[in-house]
């Protein structure tokens, strides 16, 4: 038996296992803007965390592929596409896979998250990709007050600071800015948390979005629900 064991735990199969597996910190600090954060390695992958939630990686590319899918599904064509939460590039990299030649600009207001994206998640192979790092709600005002608007086919707004969305991407004034900057078939989808109170703050969200968009679904992603606002 002993000899056995030992075999076991010098086997190379094993030891590639254990280090899979392993969780472990790579990088932390703290943002003046999101607070404390930290990117840890787990199953050979990294995660940004920010207030105790997953921020990018793992279940959060699910999310994005989720609703990309859900655009190809129904033959939507993406030649623009605006994302408001840029993060590590989760929803980037999934427009890229499935929209080669879109044009994506990602907007994030954090300047340590787009450090660790460029760092850690590879964003800058993203081709086709323009970041600017400001507010988001700004940045689409200013798009929308502009003599030339431009127009985007899809607009992402994942726009949390750790667990909460600023009242800025809530409102009235902001959805009717999305629409001026949307194409004729454009789309809008929001990432929404959607289990324990969020579910309620949710569906709240819900109605106020439909009073803005002329058709509004739903598409349930992991613990997220994700709220699309048809133009």
């Amino acid at each position: 038996m002993g000899q056995l064991k030992y075999r076991r735990y010098c086997n190379p199969m094993w030891e590639k296992l254990k280090y899979f597996l392993r969780y472990y910190t790579i990088k932390e600090g703290r943002s003046p803007i999101n607070g404390m954060y930290k990117v840890v390695m787990w199953l050979n992958r990294p995660r940004l965390i920010i207030g105790n939630m997953v921020q990018s990686g793992g279940g959060v590319r699910k999310i994005w592929n989720k609703a990309v899918h859900t655009l190809k599904e129904k033959n939507i064509k993406v030649n623009w596409a605006l994302i408001i939460g840029l993060g590590c590039g989760d929803a980037a990299f999934e427009i890229r896979n499935h929209y080669r030649r879109a044009k994506i600009t990602g907007v994030e207001i954090d300047p340590h998250v787009v450090e660790m994206a460029r760092c850690y998640f590879d964003l800058a192979t993203v081709k086709n990709l323009n970041i600017s790092i400001a507010d988001g709600a700004g940045y689409v005002a200013k798009l929308a007050r502009g003599k030339r608007i431009a127009k985007f086919d899809l607009i992402i707004v994942d726009a949390y600071l750790g667990s909460s969305m600023p009242r800025s991407f809530r409102s009235k004034t902001f959805f009717k800015q999305l629409t001026k900057i949307l194409t004729h078939d454009g789309v809008v989808i929001y990432n929404h948390l959607f289990y324990d109170r969020y579910k309620s703050e949710a569906e709240k969200f819900i109605k106020e979005m439909e009073t803005a968009f002329g058709k509004v679904t739903l598409v349930r992603a992991e613990q997220n629900l994700l709220i699309f606002g048809w133009y």
